[in-house]
């Protein structure tokens, strides 16, 4: 009775892998109680997955498998860039808005030397209003 569970274990892999996936998952069930029902999604979603795939092509199981794995990673990585470029962009905005008080204050020192006039106002002259002629 072993030797033929074992050989038909043997001649057929991917029962033998849903089997170790719900041995697993009810083991989990019997040491997390509390998170049944996330246990039992988890359970169908895979039987589900696994069985519609294999149903669908199973000859070509392995070449769709590496297929998805280089399609996540490719997404993965121009995530990543994109993530990465989006950080540098952010630290370079940053940068410049500590540096613009400092620019603002240069600008300022230095436009009166363009302008020719001084930025001081103490060296004006105040005017003083002239009273009105029916007011002397």
């Amino acid at each position: 009775m072993m030797d033929a569970l074992f050989g038909y274990f043997t001649a057929h892999p991917t029962v033998f892998t849903l089997l170790t996936i719900f041995v697993v998952i009810v083991i989990l069930y019997f040491i997390l109680s509390k998170f049944i029902k996330l246990a039992v999604l988890l359970l169908i979603v895979i039987l589900l997955a696994g069985g519609a795939n294999l149903l669908k092509d199973p000859a070509s199981m392995p070449g769709k498998i590496k297929q998805n794995v280089q399609t996540f990673v490719t997404g993965g990585e121009q995530i990543w860039r994109k993530v990465s470029g989006l950080w540098k962009e952010a630290n370079d905005i940053a940068d410049r808005v500590k540096k613009a008080p400092e620019e603002i204050n240069a600008s300022m020192k230095k436009a009166p030397e363009k302008t020719g006039r001084s930025g001081d106002s103490g060296e004006r002259k105040k005017s003083v209003p002239e009273k009105h002629p029916a007011a002397k």
